[in-house]
């Protein structure tokens, strides 16, 4: 499985250098009790390298470790922190046609 940094890294070598956002959140139907998305100060040091410009997260669902130094390199990496309300996913039965419904 492709952690958050080899997803980085990838999306750099994808893009060729320009500038690139990172979306951290969590899947629907997430087990939040157990898989709970994290934002680090590696996370932020690897999207400086990769040319990102921001980072958006599901508010109040995504853990950022050592917030205030994690801002603090961000605000030097010149990247943008937003967090988004979570969208609400649809319920199976509202699925569009074509999508697998349980």
């Amino acid at each position: 499985m492709e952690g958050t940094d080899e997803t980085i890294a990838r999306a750099a070598r994808i893009t060729g250098g320009k500038p690139l956002v990172v979306v951290k959140v969590s899947k629907p139907g997430q087990d939040m009790r157990f898989d709970v998305p994290v934002v680090g100060l590696p996370t932020i040091e690897q999207m400086r390298v990769a040319g990102a410009t921001a980072l958006a997260v599901d508010a109040g669902r995504t853990l950022l470790f050592d917030r205030a130094k994690l801002i603090e390199l961000a605000d030097g990496a010149g990247i943008a922190i937003q967090a988004f309300p979570p969208l609400a996913a649809p319920e199976p039965s509202d699925a569009p046609e074509g999508i697998n419904k349980e």
